[in-house]
């Protein structure tokens, strides 16, 4: 495990886990040494307890597609012959990525049309940390990774992007309006948010 130290104009450290399994520390810009090494000793257990994880999740690595556990017999991917414990990662997040692009701008454009929603572009990333954005120029985002989640999440995430066309923020307003579309919206966000970690090549 790598310790990634960024200093900043902050008022406090913080540290989390990234995509690679690496520990990233962000601390006030004139914080010592010496203190950020206690920060990180007095959280040694939590460090350790997610680093167990992430590396179990790493050896009991799966894949999904609209959520369901997918394997070299029964992917719709031509990745050819691969393995699980030392899949071709570019090859497979190839598959993921054309998946992706064949999906989900179709399902947006069906929903869009549904209620009454317009947008300008479309665009499949590689966005780890999101699984959508909107800009002001209405232009939508949908990182690559939502395609392994279920159907229903995936709407959610497109409904959810989708009104911020209408409405800029995260006010009462917006959620009502996801809520209008999407009653249960609150049991797919909450998918995402424990379940999410699984998609990931």
């Amino acid at each position: 495990m790598e310790i990634v130290i960024t200093k900043s104009w902050r008022k406090s450290i913080s540290m989390r886990f990234d995509a690679e399994g690496n520990l990233q520390v962000k601390a006030p810009k004139l914080s010592s040494q010496w203190t950020i090494d206690s920060f990180i000793a007095k959280n040694q257990a939590w460090i350790d307890k997610h680093a167990a994880r992430i590396q179990k999740q790493r050896q009991d690595k799966k894949w999904y597609l609209f959520g369901e556990e997918i394997y070299p017999s029964n992917s719709p991917f031509s990745w050819g012959e691969w393995s699980l414990i030392s899949p071709d990662k570019e090859r497979i997040e190839r598959g993921f990525k054309s998946q992706a692009k064949q999906y989900i701008p179709d399902r947006c454009q069906e929903l869009a049309d549904l209620h009454w929603f317009t947008y300008n572009t479309l665009r499949i990333t590689s966005a780890m940390t999101r699984w959508g954005s909107c800009s002001s120029k209405k232009n939508i985002n949908f990182s690559y990774r939502l395609i392994m989640s279920p159907k229903e999440a995936i709407d959610y995430v497109i409904i959810h992007e989708l009104c911020h066309l209408r409405q800029m923020n995260h006010g009462p307003k917006f959620w009502k309006e996801v809520a209008d579309i999407m009653p249960d919206y609150k049991v797919q966000e909450k998918h995402l948010k424990n379940e999410g970690w699984r998609y990931k090549v």
